[in-house]
């Protein structure tokens, strides 16, 4: 707290007022999306190489996400996806008073997983380009 600061104004202390500070959301979530996307990749290239092919793939992919995400909310948010992830701060949520359930960490918990399309699509190309350098002319 800086001591010769002004004081805070009506805008800092209304309650709609957003209590996230950007450049740090825009770190977390390029973190977050380099991470998706690395996880995404390397289940795809795993996938692959192993041969696997239909669901057993797609299934790969999801166990990779979701291991991914909770390894990420237990050491790098220390268990607290509210503090951390900006989509859990957003205002389109059920129930009353924008809350449903344990308030919007649903959304922060999706977020966290990263199963979205571009990382689906960079499993998907690690997935079919390491199976058919490794399996089509067996």
């Amino acid at each position: 707290m800086n001591p010769t600061a002004p004081p805070p104004t009506g805008a800092h202390l209304a309650p709609e007022a957003s209590p996230l500070h950007p450049p740090s959301v825009i770190h977390n979530t390029r973190i977050l999306s380099s991470l998706g996307t690395y996880s995404a990749c390397f289940s795809g290239l795993i996938a692959g190489l192993l041969g696997l092919t239909n669901l057993y793939g797609f299934a790969l992919y999801l166990i990779s996400s979701i291991f991914t995400s909770i390894i990420l909310l237990l050491f790098k948010c220390n268990g607290d996806v509210i503090k951390y992830v900006a989509q859990s701060h957003s205002n389109l949520s059920n129930g009353e008073n924008g809350t449903f359930g344990n308030g919007k960490k649903w959304k922060g918990y999706w977020a966290l997983s990263g199963i979205g399309q571009e990382n689906l699509l960079g499993f998907l190309l690690f997935w079919i380009g390491s199976f058919a350098l490794i399996h089509v002319y067996d």
